[in-house]
């Protein structure tokens, strides 16, 4: 679990309630049309944008920002160079029982040790391996855009529907009662587009970028792992080489 993104995301909603509270009536702050126009208008403007398929998940994803469900990168350099020390220690073939564990540990790396033990050339397999990284990649960035483009969409259907609520006001101008809280609601739709924008869409869709970064990152390790197990490298310096790839300090390793 990303506290992180639990106290960012529920802090921000938590201190706007307070301060609405605080502040006066929070049923003031709430109209049903004006919520329709925002949330129903940027997510239909997203289904035009993106295929329901694709829009779905990701939608979804706002799971990822709150439990990515990575490694730790100080476990997953352990767990690859205990790789490689058994592979220069017993070869190649000795992996072959361990094809389960890979395959749980990652498709993507079940499929590259898998073909590393059939003994397909090591050009062959890294290029296969970077195809598939494509692919991740592409999905992975369709979840992020579709957050941005949820960031973008309800302030502009906020405005959209404050256009709305001032034409309808200026239809009561004989009515000098109605303009207040006309103005008011008029407002409101505006308000609704940056808090969903600000306090979620904008946030998670970065929190995403970066879980999306560090994906790749640990799938690229992936690459370095069955080139120093085909050039019998020392699992110390691919030790080395991993703690570089994924940041991880000197002093950080148990």
């Amino acid at each position: 679990m990303d506290i992180a993104t639990v106290i960012g995301i529920v802090g921000a909603f938590l201190l706007l309630i307070v301060s609405i509270a605080l502040g006066g009536s929070p049923l003031a702050f709430v109209n049903i049309p004006s919520l329709l126009i925002v949330v129903g208008g940027g997510f239909a403007a997203s289904l035009a944008s993106y295929p329901l398929k694709e829009l779905l998940t990701g939608v979804k994803a706002i799971g990822k920002a709150f439990k990515p469900g990575l490694p730790d990168p100080v476990e997953h350099i352990d767990f690859l160079v205990d790789v490689v020390n058994k592979a220069r220690k017993n070869g190649i073939l000795a992996l072959e029982s361990d094809i389960d564990s890979f395959y749980e540990k990652d498709p993507l790396f079940g499929d590259i040790m898998r073909m590393l033990i059939d003994g397909q050339d090591i050009e062959e397999i890294k290029s296969n391996a970077e195809t598939a990284m494509m692919k991740i990649d592409q999905d992975l960035s369709t979840e992020v855009a579709i957050w941005e483009a949820l960031g973008e969409l309800f302030p502009a259907f906020g405005m959209i529907g404050t256009l709305i609520g001032l034409i309808q006001m200026l239809q009561n101008l004989n009515d000098p009662s109605a303009l207040g809280p006309g103005m008011a609601v008029a407002m409101i739709t505006t308000l609704y587009g940056a808090v969903l924008a600000n306090a979620l869409c904008v946030p998670i869709s970065k929190k995403l970028k970066y879980y999306k970064d560090l994906s790749l990152l640990l799938k690229e390790s992936y690459i370095l792992t069955v080139e120093a197990i085909n050039a019998g490298t020392n699992p110390n310096v691919l030790r080395g080489k991993l703690m570089s790839l994924l940041g991880v300090k000197a002093g950080e390793e148990a």
